[in-house]
């Protein structure tokens, strides 16, 4: 399984949300290039990054410091504020390996067989879970369709990657839920989560199930984990 560690932006800085909340940001003080440098020096391969103030604005706001770290030589999966293929291309150009789109696959039918089409395995979907249910747009909007049955169609029109966060527990520090993912189907290995995660033993316990990767963020900083125990439990090698 593969271990994202999770950088947030907004207005240049590295930042966290509680419950993806903007009132509720804590800036960490920390130069979001030198960040992703110490992830990469201390044996990462992936990084996760997330422009929260392009999701707010509703465009990227942070493709300078996206062509800054992918010249580290990480494989970047970027998201927030991809509303159009435009944005997309912008993204991609700028050094993303990887991009997450939720709010364009929610709100206009045609739109995920168009980015499916286009940009196969570069495009990741986002589905995001509240109560059991996806939300987008800021979370503030609900999709007519189930999580299971999103995944079966989104894998149907081409996508192969798919972002699973569960938003009730995001930043919370608390713990994952293993069963959110279990309840998705027997076909998980295509899948990358996110929302919780918070010790080495969330990470196996996800492990376990066979997911493709699991993203840690606010762990990180503030003492919940190191990267070399994120990383052990990722790759089977528990402590």
């Amino acid at each position: 399984m593969i271990f994202f560690p999770a950088i947030d932006l907004f207005g240049g800085k590295v930042v966290r949300l509680t419950g993806g909340d903007f009132s509720k940001i804590t800036d960490y003080g920390h130069s979001p290039s030198e960040m992703a440098k110490s992830f990469m020096d201390a044996g990462c391969t992936h990084i996760h990054i997330v422009d929260l103030e392009g999701a707010k604005a509703g465009h990227p706001c942070h493709l300078q410091i996206l062509e800054e770290i992918s010249s580290l030589g990480m494989f970047v999966q970027y998201g927030g504020g991809l509303r159009s293929e435009s944005n997309i291309r912008d993204a991609l150009s700028a050094g993303a390996g990887r991009v997450m789109i939720g709010s364009m696959l929610f709100t206009d039918d045609d739109i995920p067989l168009q980015i499916a089409s286009e940009f196969g395995p570069a495009a990741m979907p986002a589905v995001d879970i509240k109560a059991g249910r996806i939300v987008h747009s800021g979370w503030l909007s609900n999709a007519d369709m189930g999580p299971k049955e999103a995944l079966e169609w989104f894998r149907k029109i081409g996508f192969s990657i798919f972002l699973v966060t569960n938003t009730d527990l995001d930043g919370l520090m608390s713990g994952t839920d293993p069963e959110l993912y279990r309840q998705l189907g027997e076909k998980r290995n295509d899948i990358v989560a996110a929302g919780g995660i918070t010790s080495a033993n969330d990470i196996i316990s996800l492990n376990s199930l066979g997911l493709a990767g699991v993203i840690v963020g606010k762990s990180l900083y503030e003492g919940g984990i190191t990267i070399s125990d994120a990383l052990k439990a990722a790759s089977g090698k528990e402590r």
